[in-house]
């Protein structure tokens, strides 16, 4: 899948001003609504924890995508909130594990229920996806958990990365088709370093997880659900999107990455 042509340049162009541009959103959305959902890449519009609580109120999702917007700095030194060194990728948990608490693991969790922030791992294996994004040190794989059912999905969204990120915002898009209602979200990153809210948007649903500031993750991967209700039947997932910020690494270089669901 190609990259989208105007990517990089929107991103640094939003991080400059750190002031999302709502009627820009608003245009670019109903221009792009007749293209073809394969087509179309997610972008964001993230902004500092600082504010999340008023941020997340101002975002704007059309099947056009989601713009990305960071401009937090990372923390120096870094250090994990309540801890001294970064979160490190532990291993996956046994078949009969069950935790509120996860660790980043190789394949993404599976949840069992519709309670937000209780995952539970099985023994099954999702297929691959078909494609993986890369952004420098940042890569990522989504996928509709094998366990969902008839009327109860997962999104699975892991991020991999191979240097110590001191900063890190995603958020996970999912299309209001028929019966689509919010069932809960959540990471194998430690609930007392991030926070995770849901919007509720015209056309979308924006479970969006943010690396709470001064909190580090080691490198690894790290695993972000959401979890939703739907009108019984097979639901198409084709315009389900994510997009992920990170800084990291040495001089902190900021890192952008967006991709679709597959099933």
């Amino acid at each position: 899948m190609a990259e989208h042509p105007d990517l990089g340049r929107v991103l640094r162009q939003e991080a400059d001003r750190h002031v999302p541009d709502r009627d820009a959103i608003l245009t670019r959305v109903a221009r792009r609504r007749g293209e073809p959902s394969r087509s179309r890449w997610a972008f964001l519009t993230l902004r500092p924890v600082a504010a999340a609580a008023s941020v997340v109120a101002t975002l704007v999702v059309g099947f056009a995508g989601i713009k990305l917007v960071g401009d937090r700095e990372p923390a120096q030194p870094p250090a994990a909130t309540g801890t001294s060194a970064p979160v490190s990728p532990a291993p996956s948990p046994s078949p009969s594990a069950s935790s509120t608490d996860p660790s980043p693991v190789d394949d993404p969790p599976v949840g069992t229920t519709t309670r937000p922030h209780q995952p539970q791992a099985t023994t099954g294996t999702p297929p691959a996806p078909k494609w993986t994004p890369v952004a420098g040190y940042l890569s990522s794989a989504a996928e509709v958990d094998s366990h969902s059912n008839a009327t109860w999905a997962q999104g699975n969204l892991v991020l991999t990365t191979t240097e110590t990120v001191t900063a890190l915002d995603v958020l996970v898009s999912v299309v209001r088709t028929d019966g689509v209602a919010n069932a809960g979200q959540w990471s194998s990153i430690p609930a007392e370093m991030l926070t995770m809210t849901v919007s509720e948007e015209k056309d979308a649903l924006l479970y969006r997880f943010t690396l709470h500031e001064g909190a580090t993750l080691a490198p690894g991967a790290y695993t972000f659900a959401a979890q939703y209700l739907h009108a019984t039947g097979e639901r198409d997932q084709d315009a389900d999107s994510y997009g992920a910020i990170a800084t990291g690494g040495a001089g902190g270089k900021k890192v952008e990455i967006s991709g679709a669901f597959t099933d």
